[in-house]
């Protein structure tokens, strides 16, 4: 009996002398802390489990390996490992096994359990999209962070109407339709609900992917009885309209499809349109121009001119420019009550276009140039001669437009003002307006040319080889190539969502590459 004593008093004594340094103990381990333990998932080893497999044991047996436990929790730190090698030296292969299998899970550390809340956050910053949602995965602390609204809204402005210069994706603006207020709302106005900026994110990211996979639904809009010429839609104002050689022009519901209103008025083509929510005007080959009030269907002025039929028009906040059969453009300044002509083009101007500076117009021609001219000077400042066919079409950059011409093209690097153009000699050219240098030149249409329109993400081409195509503004690459109008496609308009092309065959076809919700 003495001697059981004296065995185990230097044990006591073992005891006595570091349990209460470990008490004391002000800071604990990761492991051990009680606010982490709450959050993170329950070890596979934790005492009651522990203590439910030890019932099965003799008394002895318990006490001996609690006994064990006690000496190695009380022990301190440089002990603890000395004790730890000492039972490494004496296991087998399959309690190595054992360790080796139960310790890595041990070892993975929630390292966000563990930094500041403005720390985590900031490491989330540097996070892309999909990984933003793996992380979310994780644990509901994780997905907590991965939601927070500010990484979404960083993640919206680094893709939406542009292209991310990390990662290489841009995700379109997506306009919303503007909706019409009843009385009551002015004078009982509702909350405003603003939505979470990752639901925005993903919206677009679903259009995206649609226009990436040539995902869409394609609807057929007939009534025209001739091919049809000149087409603009306005997505927030759901108005679709349309010019042909049927001498109308026709204005449809853009969701529905369903004939708003037909104007008749010319005599001969309608070649050209441009409305805006108060008035719409049209051009046509019976040599004028005519003012309309679209929402009425009455037409307010006929402007005459031109000696030839007019091809094309744009008008901005002060003035409106045409173009004609004979060869001239003229520039029609309402508010002072003149019109002035530019001469240079030696063939039929095809199209006329004011650029971001509303002093500058950009005009295209069958002679095969495109033309630069100062409207207030009443001047061609430049030529860009590269086209062997005749020109359909020139757009300048809007305001605000940003692009790249190559993936490595620093994006601190200015933006200067650019104009695209299509051609009968089956190529589109993208032109520097500063140096006059061609950019690129876009191959794939195997016949002209005739429309093109295109924002921050891509072009789009109507040919007479009868399809529509797609190209990545980025790196020129054509993406898809859509087909489905019976005869030469001689204009196309382009949104967020949807691509909408006319043809010769006086079909109206819509491809929509929007979410249906």
């Amino acid at each position: 009996m003495s001697e059981n004593i004296n065995n185990t008093q230097p044990i006591k004594d073992f005891l006595n002398r570091h349990v209460p340094e470990q008490l004391k103990a002000e800071k604990l381990c990761y492991r051990h802390r009680p606010d982490l333990v709450k959050r993170r998932k329950p070890d596979d080893f934790n005492m009651e489990n522990l203590q439910r497999q030890m019932e099965t044991f003799p008394t002895e047996d318990r006490a001996a390996i609690t006994h064990i436990w006690s000496i190695f929790s009380a022990a301190p730190a440089d002990q603890r490992i000395l004790i730890l090698k000492g039972l490494l030296s004496t296991c087998c292969m399959p309690q190595l096994s054992f360790l080796y299998d139960a310790i890595k899970p041990l070892l993975r550390i929630d390292f966000l359990s563990i930094l500041p809340h403005e720390l985590s956050l900031k490491i989330f910053f540097y996070l892309d999209a999909k990984s933003l949602c793996s992380a979310a995965q994780v644990s509901h602390n994780w997905r907590n962070l991965a939601d927070n609204d500010a990484l979404w809204h960083r993640m919206c402005e680094q893709h939406i109407a542009k292209k991310c210069i990390k990662c290489g994706w841009g995700l379109p603006l997506l306009k919303k339709r503007a909706a019409i207020i009843p009385k009551k709302a002015l004078i009982e106005p509702t909350p405003i609900f603003r939505r979470p900026w990752k639901e925005v994110y993903s919206e677009r990211l679903m259009v995206e992917r649609n226009w990436r996979n040539n995902k869409y639904t394609m609807r057929v809009l007939s009534g025209h009885t001739d091919g049809v010429m000149a087409v603009q839609f306005c997505d927030g104002g759901n108005v679709l309209m349309t010019g042909s050689y049927d001498k109308t022009v026709r204005i449809w519901n853009l969701e529905t499809g369903e004939l708003i209103r037909v104007l008749t008025g010319h005599t001969r083509c309608v070649r050209a349109l441009q409305f805006d929510d108060a008035k719409l005007v049209t051009g046509s080959m019976d040599h004028t121009l005519k003012i309309w009030n679209w929402q009425t269907g009455t037409c307010i002025r006929t402007l005459e001119g031109h000696t030839g039929g007019v091809l094309s028009l744009h008008y901005n906040s002060r003035l409106m420019a045409s173009g004609s059969t004979d060869q001239t453009i003229r520039v029609w300044n309402f508010s002072a009550g003149e019109c002035c002509t530019l001469t240079g083009h030696t063939e039929w101007v095809n199209s006329v276009r004011f650029c971001q500076d509303e002093s500058l117009l950009v005009s295209a021609s069958d002679d095969s140039t495109i033309r630069l001219w100062d409207v207030t000077k009443r001047a061609c400042i430049r030529v860009f001669d590269g086209h062997v066919g005749q020109v359909q079409v020139a757009l300048p950059s809007p305001k605000g437009f940003l692009y790249r011409f190559t993936e490595e093209e620093s994006p601190n690097k200015p933006t200067y003002p650019h104009t695209t153009n299509s051609s009968l000699d089956n190529t589109i050219k993208v032109w520097d307006m500063q140096t006059g240098a061609c950019l690129r030149t876009l191959f794939g249409h195997v016949e002209g040319v005739w429309g093109i329109a295109y924002d921050n993400l891509r072009i789009t081409s109507a040919s007479h080889d009868k399809t529509i195509r797609i190209w990545d503004l980025g790196s020129g690459k054509c993406m898809h190539a859509l087909e489905g109008h019976s005869g030469p496609v001689t204009a196309v308009a382009l949104s967020d969502t949807k691509i909408i092309s006319t043809s010769d065959d006086g079909d109206v076809r819509i491809w929509d590459y929007g979410v249906s919700h």
